[in-house]
């Protein structure tokens, strides 16, 4: 694999294209297209342009102020160009559209993740000196080669973020979907009347523990080291049940838990088993040793 350093290299310019929110439906076209065109209004950059430069892709504050910064980066691939259709995209039409459009394949982009906001620029030791921050008016600016090195850097570190961010996101879904199916399995967790409600509260309570612990803790059982992905592959991926070192159904009255030592990841045999005796439930250290006598 390529590393990202070795392709930057590759690249002769880096340049930031501005967009207008106002007048284009900039976050719309960028997430829905892999490849976007944009216009070269400034055309004394005619000969300096050309296949394989970095663009930085510039939403402009429009009428929200504190809106705007670098949304996303893409790669120049192909010359300029007149021939391009009018885009659907546009909120107010240009009048002039005899103008040369620059084709980007869009890299990737943080339309929906924290992106590098035009306030964090203004404030960084070198990046501050950006032309855009001092003339905001152009459509398209070439960046001194000094400043390119510096945010090649910070969207590296602005996409690895907004990578974990969606990996928290996409365990906060499968923790949802389990805790669905734990809710159907279980009914004699939900009674009638004021226990359903003290339950139905704890319920929503064990999400974010649950979250935070295999967060902590992981997805493998802690009594037999059974996990759901290596067996079932992506189809098991994050699934693990979590197990309460004190049973809810022991508390009289509702305490806070710490998902670092009050809960613990288990398979569903080992969570059957630790609770298979509703006036003894096992310790993870009893089951434990269950588990090796018979190995």
């Amino acid at each position: 694999m390529i590393s990202e350093q070795s392709q930057i290299r590759k690249h002769q310019n880096t340049w930031i294209f501005q967009g207008n929110p106002d007048d284009f439906k900039i976050d719309q076209y960028i997430s829905e297209n892999n490849e976007i065109w944009w216009s070269l209004n400034q055309q004394h950059f005619l000969d300096q342009i050309s296949e394989g430069d970095l663009v930085y892709i510039w939403r402009s504050d429009g009428k929200k102020r504190g809106t705007g910064g670098i949304i996303a980066r893409g790669t120049v691939s192909g010359a300029p160009s007149l021939e391009i259709t009018q885009s659907t995209f546009w909120i107010k039409k240009p009048k002039d559209n005899d103008k040369y459009c620059i084709s980007i394949i869009i890299e990737n982009h943080l339309v929906d993740g924290h992106f590098i906001r035009r306030t964090e620029l203004k404030e960084h030791p070198q990046l501050n000196e950006l032309l855009i921050l001092r003339m905001a008016n152009n459509t398209n600016y070439l960046v001194k080669e000094e400043h390119a090195k510096l945010l090649h850097k910070l969207w590296e570190k602005y996409t690895k973020l907004h990578i974990k961010q969606m990996r928290r996101n996409d365990l906060k879904d499968t923790v949802r979907n389990d805790l669905e199916a734990d809710k159907a399995q279980f009914d004699s967790y939900y009674k009638d009347g004021e226990m359903k409600s003290y339950y139905g509260n704890r319920y929503e309570r064990k999400a974010k523990n649950r979250l935070r612990a295999i967060e902590i803790h992981g997805t493998t059982c802690t009594v037999c080291g059974f996990n759901f992905e290596e067996v079932y592959g992506e189809h098991g991926k994050d699934f693990i049940e979590i197990h309460h070192k004190h049973p809810l159904s022991t508390l009289e009255v509702a305490i806070e838990i710490d998902p670092r030592t009050d809960l613990v990841p288990v398979c569903s045999n080992c969570h059957r088993m630790l609770h298979r005796d509703r006036e003894h439930v096992l310790s993870i250290e009893e089951l434990k040793f269950l588990v090796k006598r018979w190995k």
